[in-house]
């Protein structure tokens, strides 16, 4: 008996080890973040409302209408056809993939799959419960500043949102992670960038602080909700440069094609923010 009972732990280890290694080598492709700030919320919402993951939800009006005409009930409308095909109130992932590849014929029904398995890598932070940069009434605007053309350093596209707020207002870490680099960039003027706890393919840059939060050292732990730094106006120049543009934060997002990748793509931000604000 006790031969059987190790036989078992054996072969679950093994078949754990195999799921582990599946997740740190599988590679793939890091999407554009398309789904519009204002409906984000409206996704989360009833993914956790249909058990159908706001990836499947999204990618199938990202491919489908390339969200034109999209509004919270339209959303609805395709949980309901998803939950209809699926034969399940609440299908989860498994049911979703089945009602999909039912709903659509085999070209989009293979871009819809590929593009919620590429969110679901890439974004999965979106549909979780992740802080907003800011405390609760702190005096901060932003909109949606991705791809505005910047010049300094050359002509470029902005990566990621700028979070305009008073110098000197503490900005807090949205995740348990890890702070992986710190210190000065021209670009950035003193930033850090924290690579996510939970899915250590995604990592946060926060850029142009005034200064540091205690103990935020390279390779130092934080978490979700610290104050990690104050906003400020650092950067576009040499080493201690202030005041070249009005005080604020710039907050990125980067993900990693697989686990061990060199290479590192930027996504948009602020659906992820306008989600986490309202959180």
């Amino acid at each position: 008996m006790l031969k059987w009972i190790l036989r078992i732990l054996l072969l679950l280890a093994l078949v754990g080890a195999g799921f582990l290694i599946h997740d740190l080598t599988r590679s793939v492709e890091i999407p554009e973040m398309n789904v519009p700030g204002k409906l984000a919320s409206a996704y989360v919402e009833i993914a956790k409302e249909s058990d159908i993951p706001w990836p499947y939800l999204a990618a199938v009006d990202e491919v489908d209408q390339g969200y034109q005409e999209v509004t919270s009930k339209s959303i609805r409308q395709t949980a309901a056809r998803i939950r209809e095909a699926a034969g399940e109130k609440r299908p989860g992932e498994k049911g979703a993939r089945r009602a999909i590849e039912q709903l659509f014929p085999t070209e989009k029904r293979e871009k819809i799959l590929r593009l919620a398995e590429s969110y679901t890598w890439s974004a999965a932070p979106l549909g979780e419960n992740y802080a907003f940069p800011f405390k609760k009434g702190a005096e901060v605007s932003y909109g949606d500043t991705w791809g505005a053309s910047r010049s300094y350093g050359g002509d470029r596209t902005h990566e990621g949102t700028d979070m305009m707020a008073p110098k000197g207002t503490p900005v807090r870490s949205v995740n348990d992670g890890r702070v992986v680099a710190k210190g000065w960039n021209e670009l950035g003027g003193w930033r850090l960038t924290i690579m996510d706890g939970d899915h250590p393919q995604i990592s946060f840059y926060y850029a142009h602080l005034s200064r540091y939060a205690d103990d935020i050292q390279t390779g130092a732990k934080v978490k979700k909700g610290q104050v990690i730094g104050y906003v400020g106006d650092s950067g576009y120049g040499p080493k201690g440069t202030t005041g070249q543009f009005a005080p604020h934060l710039h907050f990125g997002m980067y993900v990693r094609e697989s686990t061990f990748s060199p290479t590192r793509e930027a996504i948009n931000p602020y659906p992820f923010l306008r989600v986490w604000e309202k959180e």
